[in-house]
């Protein structure tokens, strides 16, 4: 961006959705500025289990699948972000032969593509050695480990290339006229810009509607324990009927225990990354103290990986996930405010969906015509 120039657009969020926003824009010639309130993938995008999974949701999977080539292109141009070939493949584990085949059954039904197989005892002690005894799983052959944080740091690194400029440490307030957005307040100074675009994750109500009236969108907390297991497993793990808690309640935490487990439960997820395996996890509404719940989550993990009982471990994290009322991300125009863009709510998917969200988005604001799903319309919540 020319020095001293205003910007076409001010991206708001420094996670995977903002600096991904940023990158396209940049890359299609649009004068960008990115405005981050603390660091770059400081919240849920570098605090993750380090998984891009597929959502699971007729909605959400063509995000996923284009968010996996997205993926391929970036680490196609950089050396600080890579992604597998090929899946490492996702066990649903349980110690329920039943529970397994009601997963696979649920899978087969909306997703038959995807090939889901029940394996139990002595197969799939062979088929995943780090697996406990009497376990049995459904395997789906997705799930692609991933750093935490590198999407974010590499489209950064590449938005940056690109021309745009990113301002990390300052929270920004919008600047409106009449019924339109004119640019963003950061440390008391304007910077004027024709667009915005919100993609602060939890925190976008907040931006966007000071007043709290307007809160589609609502943290969900996650904390995981980094282990140093000796011998990692080969693939993703999840509690078979982790999916009943990613898809319930939503931002208003609404969520009937006679349909679902308690999110103050702890649903075992176990991805294996250099270094430590990311082992979780928890689905909050509140913030929590991580290391009060380390050990409930090393308890549970190990009913299904014994070898995390004894494993050193690294550390422990919580991040906050944009969790919105109905499960799924809000992209696109926001209703009531002119130049108003949104690109956030994507829960547990940020990493997985993220990427072709921004691409969406950023079309929007170029004055393209992506097609972008009914379903995914923030004005399904109503104006500002």
């Amino acid at each position: 961006m020319q020095s001293g120039a205003a910007p076409d657009v001010v991206v708001v969020g420094g996670g995977i959705t903002g600096t991904a926003t940023a990158a396209f824009l940049a890359g299609a010639g649009a004068r960008v500025v990115l405005v981050e309130r603390e660091g770059l993938a400081s919240g849920a995008s570098g605090a993750n289990s380090g998984v891009v999974q597929h959502p699971f949701d007729p909605v959400l999977a063509a995000l996923y699948r284009e968010t996996v080539a997205l993926y391929r292109d970036l680490a196609a141009v950089s050396n600080a972000f890579a992604i597998g070939h090929r899946p490492a493949g996702l066990l649903y584990v349980s110690t329920s032969e039943a529970a397994a085949r009601r997963q696979a059954a649920l899978i087969d039904g909306s997703f038959p593509e995807l090939g889901a197989e029940v394996v139990g005892g002595d197969a799939l002690r062979r088929l995943e050695p780090a697996a406990g005894e009497d376990l049995w799983a459904c395997r789906v052959d997705i799930g692609y480990p991933v750093m935490p944080g590198a999407s974010a740091y590499a489209y950064a690194t590449l938005a940056e290339a690109r021309g745009a400029v990113i301002r990390s440490g300052r929270a920004a307030t919008l600047e409106t006229r009449g019924d339109a957005v004119v640019g963003v307040r950061v440390a008391g100074q304007l910077i004027p810009a024709g667009a915005v675009v919100a993609a602060a994750g939890p925190w976008t109500p907040a931006l966007l509607d000071p007043s709290g009236r307007w809160a589609p969108i609502a943290a969900r907390w996650g904390v995981v324990v980094e282990a140093e297991l000796a011998e990692p497993p080969r693939h993703v793990l999840e509690e078979a009927g982790i999916e009943a808690v990613l898809d319930a309640g939503g931002a208003d935490g609404g969520l009937d225990p006679a349909v679902g487990p308690d999110f103050d439960e702890v649903e075992f997820s176990l991805v294996p990354l250099p270094g430590a395996s990311a082992v979780g996890s928890t689905f909050l509404p509140f913030e929590p103290r991580p290391d009060a719940w380390m050990e409930r989550i090393l308890v549970r993990a190990a009913l299904f990986v014994p070898s995390v009982a004894d494993a050193p471990i690294r550390g422990v994290r919580a991040c906050a996930r944009p969790q919105s009322a109905d499960g799924r991300p809000l992209i696109g125009i926001v209703p009531g405010t002119r130049n108003l863009f949104v690109c956030s709510g994507h829960g547990p998917w940020g990493i997985s969906t993220g990427p072709a969200s921004a691409r969406l988005v950023a079309d929007l604001v170029l004055g393209r015509a992506p097609s972008i799903p009914a379903e995914l319309d923030p004005a399904r919540f109503g104006a500002l």
